[in-house]
């Protein structure tokens, strides 16, 4: 009999006979003879056959991960009259199975391609994590294992929340094997995501004020996104009555519910960053995957949300990170329901994007604007009255000597008359201006 995918034949069991059956656990199953040749000779196996069986099921169990228990069987047999050993495997359920001192790296996992046993790339790793999972990233099997969540461990401790084995596994960070899950990979310590933020000079991309890169846990950049906006976010005071009135840029909820929605929603089956873009006129926030099927613009507005990463979001409301399922696009229009300038959420071809305006921009160049006309004014008056101390003028007077229209002459005269710094009276067909004294005058201004 020649070797097909699913048969193959040892003249002794070494590395290469346990590789073989760790590929038939994760390819289709499969038979492995032990003492035949390549070319089906029958040779047997020496010793007491009973011990040889049942140390290959214990090196085998013990070396590989998660328990392969009960999805093999390996049984002495006669054939020609010597001693075999015949392993039987079916194909796993925790596909891929790997051993466990490599991890799932591609020394760690063998699969079966033709009547090979190969190395699987990592591509390959992937592509079994995906097709034997269900089709959600946070819930499949991490390709990385060797966690670590001191990042994490911090804030649960802070919010009073416990983070044993226990809550990992409830919470979705531990599969029912015992493995990590992505969930786990994206909230701990080796979290390979990141958020580059970028501050640029003017309403362009051309010249670049300040940037940086987060990494580490998301629970860290989620800290440090935050707090790096913070430094940027300016405000602008203004006094109200007696009160002075603070207004930042953007409202840190808007900030704080935009990033976030980034993060849940994003497509981690797609490798890149979250992008934070700072403008002078605007704040957006780009995260990759576009929305799910179904989901409109006017729905997210109403707070209809079909989450594509699920088990974060419910880490996230554990945490109270999020107030609820669905709130965080209404929050951020909320945030701006008092302002002129309203966010925006552009249709982007593979990404989702979250635009907030700078509710301060163009209004301190109106504000300068102001206050350069109320100094011209004042000027204006005080030249007036200087000029014409001791003697009555016309509109056509005041025009000549401020150097502006007769009818800004006349709009001019008729406020210091509102004000008590001239008085006027008629002459023939025209108005004639004079002023109260000069001290008086003085007193008014």
């Amino acid at each position: 009999m020649s070797e097909l995918q699913t048969l193959e034949y040892k003249r002794e069991y070494n590395q290469k006979a346990q590789n073989t059956i760790l590929a038939f656990l994760n390819t289709d199953g499969g038979t492995l003879y032990i003492g035949i040749s390549d070319d089906g000779a029958v040779y047997g196996v020496n010793g007491n056959i009973d011990e040889e069986a049942r140390s290959i099921t214990n090196s085998f169990r013990d070396s590989v991960t998660p328990d392969p228990s009960g999805y093999f069987k390996v049984e002495p047999e006669m054939r020609d009259g010597k001693h075999i050993i015949v392993v039987t495997v079916d194909r796993g359920s925790a596909i891929p199975y790997c051993y466990a001192k490599y991890g799932l790296v591609p020394q760690g996992v063998y699969v079966r391609v033709g009547s090979n046993t190969v190395i699987a790339t990592r591509e390959h790793i992937r592509h079994m994590i995906k097709d034997n999972d269900t089709g959600q990233f946070i819930t499949e099997l991490s390709i990385e294992q060797d966690l670590t969540f001191e990042y994490a461990d911090k804030v649960f401790i802070e919010k009073d929340i416990k983070f044993g084995k226990e809550q990992k596994q409830s919470l979705g960070l531990i599969r029912p094997d015992g493995r990590y899950t992505n969930l786990a990979l994206i909230l701990s310590d080796q979290c390979p995501y990141t958020t580059k933020a970028a501050i640029f000079e003017g309403v362009t991309k051309e010249k670049f004020k300040d940037r940086k890169e987060f990494a580490g846990s998301i629970f860290k950049q989620i800290e440090e996104v935050h707090s790096y906006l913070h430094v940027f976010n300016r405000t602008r005071s203004t006094i109200e009555d007696v009160y002075r009135v603070d207004s930042p840029d953007y409202p840190p909820v808007a900030i704080r519910e935009s990033y976030i929605n980034a993060l849940i929603h994003r497509d981690y089956y797609i490798e890149g960053s979250v992008l934070v873009s700072m403008f002078d006129n605007r704040l957006e926030f780009m995260s990759l995957g576009g929305t799910m099927p179904g989901v409109t613009y006017d729905l997210m507005l109403t707070g209809v949300s079909v989450t594509r990463n699920e088990k974060l979001a419910q880490v996230f409301y554990r945490l109270n990170i999020i107030e609820a399922f669905g709130t965080g696009i209404p929050r951020i229009f909320v945030a701006y329901e008092n302002s002129d300038v309203k966010p925006e959420i552009p249709v982007i071809d593979g990404g989702f994007l979250i635009r907030i305006p700078n509710i301060n921009y163009g209004i301190l160049p109106q504000m300068a604007l102001k206050i350069i006309s109320e100094f011209s004014r004042f000027n204006n008056e005080q030249q007036l009255l200087t000029v014409f101390q001791d003697v009555s003028f016309t509109k056509g007077d005041a025009a000549r000597v401020l150097g502006i229209s007769a009818s800004g002459a006349y709009k001019l005269l008729q406020r210091m008359i509102d004000r008590g710094l001239l008085v006027a009276h008629k002459e023939g067909n025209k108005w004639v201006y004079g002023h109260i004294s000069n001290q008086e005058a003085n007193k008014q201004i």
